[in-house]
């Protein structure tokens, strides 16, 4: 989750000393240069692969005219997320993780490849469209337990906050980018996508290959069962109170922005706004996001995970019941902005402290359990937002939000364990 004010609080366990680093030069992050070749290429990748994905739908769609063919493609690419969180982050933990990328890359470009070979033959088949959205989700999910992990064994522990925060700025930039260009190449031709999606990943696999450091797991001992080595990493979770309410918070958050994003669709439709407008007000929300990955290592270095929970819970409170109110397409982007850029913060925040106190032998586990929570409560959030809208409308939508954002705000406030991390924080600084 998140991370402490680097030059005053440590937020760390006291138990396990998880700082040390591989001899890592205390050199700037822009003359690191695995770290540069791992953020380059990891962001390549993610980038083709975003392109390919937002094309997939519209393949099939398309091609098929058929809308259950179009949900079935978008059900196989978010399956992963149930089924794969738990063991991919075990498996991460046990293998190199820089081979670990390599091969994702490599495997997701024969996927890509097949798929655009078939929209270049205008030979559509919808069960290998399914194929390979499945595919690429679930290497998508390995590739970002070893990215996050591999980040620890590039940087020094005093720029991970810089570290990280590249990394959300370079997330932002490319859920930005990756969307309108991905239809861009399919308007020129359908199977431009996943022709430069390949070539992508081919890029990213070069970048990988020379990376230099050592990014594998050091273990004393030989690995467990799988099923076991998962529960370690879910036992190491549930064990740190302040970590399982916040994962708790964050999932609840995730649910709320679910809702939100529905919601926000209906009004403007509503309201008689066209797709070019729900476009545009996301595209300037995703500004705030960039502004605020941007801001976040500035931040993180200066405020707890404490303090931006709290401040960042406040802020919701305010803008998201305010955001189902609001009918002008300007008002509603400039209060979407605001939101994005504190989920940026939060982001940030959240994985520079999880970096720093989860061992390394258990970082793919770790955080492998704490995205399978948040992936529920998106799932979730798909469902009862649907449901609400249809059964209580926009406005009454917006209520429950805000009973929801309230709740989790004097969850953070008054919690005993989250309040106990604080202070402890507070004591370290002195």
């Amino acid at each position: 989750m998140t991370d402490p004010m680097t030059d005053r609080v440590t937020l760390e366990t006291p138990e396990t000393d998880v700082t040390a680093q591989p001899d890592t030069a205390v050199v700037p992050l822009r003359r690191n240069m695995d770290f540069i070749r791992l953020w380059v290429g990891a962001g390549i990748s993610r980038f083709g692969t975003t392109v390919s994905v937002v094309a997939y739908p519209m393949l099939v769609l398309w091609q098929t005219g058929s809308a259950t063919a179009t949900g079935s493609v978008g059900f196989a690419g978010a399956l992963p997320n149930l089924l794969v969180q738990l063991p991919a982050g075990a498996l991460v933990d046990r293998w190199d993780r820089r081979r670990v990328l390599m091969w994702c890359d490599g495997l997701r470009l024969l996927a890509f490849t097949a798929v655009g070979v078939a929209a270049f033959a205008g030979r559509v088949w919808v069960p290998l469209v399914m194929a390979a959205a499945f595919i690429e989700g679930t290497l998508g999910i390995f590739y970002q337990r070893a990215e996050q992990a591999a980040v620890r064994r590039v940087v020094p522990d005093t720029q991970l906050p810089a570290a990280l925060a590249q990394n959300q700025a370079r997330g932002a930039a490319i859920g930005l980018l990756g969307q309108p260009l991905s239809g861009l190449l399919f308007t020129v031709i359908r199977w431009l996508p996943f022709a430069f999606t390949a070539v992508a990943n081919a890029v990213a696999l070069l970048c990988l290959v020379l990376i230099r450091r050592d990014l594998s797991v050091a273990r004393t001992e030989p690995p467990a069962r799988l099923h076991v080595e998962i529960k370690d990493g879910i036992a190491w979770l549930w064990r740190r109170p302040f970590l399982r309410i916040m994962t708790a918070v964050f999932a609840g958050s995730n649910l709320a922005f679910q809702v939100l994003g529905l919601t926000l669709m209906v009004l403007i439709k509503d309201n008689g706004g066209s797709p070019a407008v729900l476009g545009l007000v996301s595209a300037v929300a995703g500004i705030g996001a960039l502004l605020g990955a941007v801001a976040a290592s500035w931040w993180s270095a200066r405020f707890s995970l404490y303090t931006t929970a709290v401040l960042g819970h406040l802020v919701w409170l305010v803008l998201m019941p305010a955001l189902t109110v609001l009918t002008s397409p300007v008002a509603i982007a400039l209060v979407a902005t605001g939101i994005m850029f504190v989920a940026s913060l939060f982001n940030v925040t959240g994985n520079v402290y999880m970096a720093r106190t989860t061992p390394d032998e258990l970082q793919g586990r770790v955080t492998g359990t704490s995205a399978f929570l948040t992936s529920g409560a998106n799932a979730l959030g798909s469902l009862l937002g649907g449901y609400a809208l249809a059964h209580l409308g926009a406005v009454r939508t917006g209520a429950a939000i805000g009973a929801l954002v309230l709740l989790l705000t004097v969850t953070v406030v008054f919690s005993p364990a989250v309040r106990a991390e604080s202070r402890g924080a507070e004591d370290a600084a002195r």
